[in-house]
């Protein structure tokens, strides 16, 4: 069950539980020492409740200021205004409204003494979520301000529930007066007395001039004697009686600002509220460590079974890898002096191809005496020889054609002795081809 919404009028209590058709709703009446019989009979975990405050005090007060729009800043200048007008208020709670106008702004205070919730201890006792405690005039100016007529008129407004009567004198939408009386089951000239009474007083106490009274809670009907017009008012046709209940559910919305819950107990439920909140992150927080954690032991099992399936594999295998090593090392020691053999002979270069470039190179006036050739890292030769040139002309030109074909053969000349007189030379070479 999510919502219930209760009307406690006087000794009556009546209780609401909505469904999504109207028709369809249920509607109690009980009295008022039933209620907590009630509430465990029907399991009912959360409810709305509407009351009248005997003790509510009312005011309003104007700031020399713009009224702030910080509603700490606004709360706490209206929380100095009621201890410095109630001084003798120790603890209590408070809804406001602002109020705007041409040329002025104001505040309207409604303030209940903790020692007036004493009705709500039992409910709080047994962790019943109270969702919402609304003066009972509040949903009822909701009701009557939705008539467009009647929002911008100062009006009493007249509640009727079965023998009780509760009047509230409204300026406007700002409640200035709220009083009880009993009467009969039906409207008497005794309560037509009250009323006018009540018309009387805030025309001289009040200085508010009521246009109009509105009776709700029961029946239209003809009533003779009142001083100013009137007017009946419902919700739903043949649930007059319930138009309290229905107007909480009808302006539940609007209504969210009137919460007139006791101040330590909206700080409780703050408190649990952000506990609630920090203890379903924390689980969520462990529910994803968790997850994390096995994530990571599942990983950490997978590698330590491929750890092993490869340990055992190695175990299996151990000795063909043993067998496998000592085959290689034999063919190492038998192959080792063919390597060696073919090693040597790969370093060793081919003698013929040079001569054969160098007798290539040489012309015919060049005589060669001696070739010698140094198997080193670099090839190393040294040619000697004499051009038999008979003029000076003939050998110089036979020896550097000689020089010539040589570098075009791929040696590299890197010392050289000619003597163009006798015609003998000496070059040194390496062969780079």
């Amino acid at each position: 069950m999510e919502k219930t919404y209760f009307s406690i009028e006087g000794d009556i209590v009546k209780a609401f539980i909505p469904k999504k058709n109207i028709e369809d709703s249920k509607f109690f009446e009980f009295s008022r020492d039933e209620l907590m019989d009630f509430i465990k009979e029907n399991s009912i975990k959360e409810l709305y409740i509407s009351a009248f405050f005997p003790d509510l005090y009312t005011f309003r007060f104007s700031l020399p200021f713009q009224i702030p729009n910080k509603k700490k800043i606004l709360e706490r200048l209206i929380f100095n205004e009621i201890q410095k007008r109630y001084p003798s208020l120790q603890q209590f709670s408070f809804i406001y409204e602002t109020q705007m106008a041409e040329k002025r702004n104001w505040i309207r205070c409604y303030v209940v003494p903790d020692f007036s919730y004493s009705f709500i201890e039992e409910i709080l006792k047994e962790k019943i979520n109270i969702k919402a405690l609304y003066p009972m005039h509040i949903p009822l100016i909701s009701l009557v301000d939705a008539n467009s007529e009647l929002k911008e008129k100062n009006k009493l407004v007249c509640f009727l529930s079965g023998k009780s009567r509760f009047l509230f004198i409204f300026e406007k939408s700002e409640m200035l007066l709220a009083r009880e009386f009993e009467g009969s089951d039906d409207i008497t000239e005794e309560d037509v007395l009250n009323i006018n009474m009540t018309v009387n007083y805030a025309v001289q106490n009040l200085r508010v001039n009521l246009q109009e009274i509105v009776f709700v809670g029961a029946e239209d009907r003809e009533i003779s004697g009142l001083i100013v017009p009137y007017r009946f008012l419902s919700v739903l046709p043949q649930k007059e009686k319930y138009a309290v209940l229905l107007s909480m559910l009808t302006f539940d919305e609007k209504l969210k600002n009137s919460n007139m819950l006791p101040r330590e107990y909206k700080k409780f439920k703050q408190i649990t509220k952000y506990l609630n909140y920090a203890g379903f992150t924390l689980i969520i927080a462990g529910v994803m460590l968790l997850g994390y954690n096995i994530n990571s032991l599942y990983k950490l099992k997978s590698q330590y079974e491929t750890l092993t399936a490869q340990r055992q594999y190695i175990l299996k295998h151990e000795q063909e890898f043993v067998n496998f090593q000592r085959t290689i090392q034999k063919f190492e020691t038998d192959l080792k002096p063919f390597v060696e053999l073919q090693n040597r002979r790969n370093s060793m270069t081919d003698t013929r191809q040079i001569i054969t470039n160098i007798a290539q190179a040489k012309p015919d006036l060049i005589q060669l005496d001696s070739l010698e050739i140094s198997n080193s890292e670099k090839l190393q030769i040294r040619i000697k020889g004499k051009s038999s040139g008979k003029s000076f002309s003939e050998r110089q030109i036979s020896y550097l054609k000689f020089k010539s074909s040589l570098t075009e053969k791929g040696f590299k000349i890197t010392n050289e002795n000619w003597d163009i007189s006798k015609g003998d030379l000496s070059i040194d070479a390496v062969y780079e081809h």
